[in-house]
C-alpha cells in the first residue's frame, strides 16, 4: 500500500542539491550552516573582500537547499 502521497521522480537540480542528504533534518542543518558561513563571511569581508564572494556562494547554497527541501515536501517524500 502507498502512503497516499504520490512519489515523483526528483529533477536533477533537486538530486544534486540533496546529494547524499537522506533526511529533512539533515537538509535543514545544511541550510543553517550555510547561513552561518554567509554571516561570518560578511563580517570578515570588511578586512578581505574575497570573503564577500565566498559568502555569496553560501547564500546561494542555503537557497538551493531550501528550494530542494520545498520541492521534496510538495512532490515526493523523504523515504
Amino acid at each position: 500500500m502507498t502512503s497516499g502521497k504520490g512519489r515523483e521522480e526528483r529533477p536533477t537540480w533537486v538530486k544534486v542539491g540533496l546529494w547524499k542528504v537522506r533526511t529533512r533534518t539533515a537538509a535543514w542543518v545544511f541550510v543553517g550552516l550555510s547561513l552561518v558561513v554567509a554571516v561570518a563571511c560578511a563580517a570578515y569581508s570588511t578586512s578581505d573582500p574575497f570573503f564577500f564572494f565566498v559568502g555569496g556562494h553560501a547564500v546561494f547554497a542555503a537557497l538551493w537547499y531550501w528550494l530542494s527541501i520545498r520541492w521534496v515536501d510538495r512532490h515526493s517524500d523523504w523515504s
